[in-house]
């Protein structure tokens, strides 16, 4: 199982996944003070920017990574079946794309709402958004997922090669 380099991908993919959901992914700053943090359960904001408290969480993120974590597992465990490992790798891709996706839409919405904060008078300077390392780990997931796929399909031709020959 272990020997195999799909494994270890999947393996990176799931520890990726793990660490993205205990962590925070953004945040807003106003010079060097952060005003809002964004995790992938919540978004949260302090001082003249905590009327966006208020609004809904970005928990489909968290279920997103929850569900790339379960799959990136099952997909290591069911290592003797390359064909159910490749569709499930294959759908881990998918969420993982939509993660992205679906990333960049909450950032653009909570940083419309903080500049409509802004010109409201709710504060004097737009805050600024900074990614933070982990938030490029669902990217490289991506890229590792990719990489397993290709593992996976080698595996499986190899495998229908030796049975030709028998």
């Amino acid at each position: 199982m272990i020997q195999r380099i799909q494994t270890v991908y999947l393996a990176l993919v799931l520890i990726f996944s793990f660490v993205g959901l205990i962590s925070t992914i953004g945040e807003w700053t106003v010079g060097n003070t952060a005003v809002a943090h964004f995790s992938n359960f919540t978004f949260g904001a302090e001082g003249q920017f905590k009327a966006l408290d208020a609004t809904s969480g970005p928990w489909c993120l968290g279920i997103l990574l929850i569900l790339v974590t379960f799959l990136s597992g099952m997909s290591i465990m069911l290592f003797r079946k390359r064909m159910r490992q490749l569709r499930l790798t294959i759908l881990s891709t998918i969420l993982l794309v939509g993660y992205v996706a679906t990333y960049a839409v909450f950032v653009y919405y909570y940083q419309l709402n903080l500049e409509q904060l802004v010109a409201e008078g709710a504060g004097d300077i737009t805050p600024t958004f900074h990614l933070k390392l982990i938030s490029t780990f669902p990217a490289l997931s991506i890229i590792l997922n990719s990489l397993a796929i290709q593992g996976i399909r080698k595996d499986e031709a190899l495998v229908r090669s030796l049975d030709r020959i028998r």
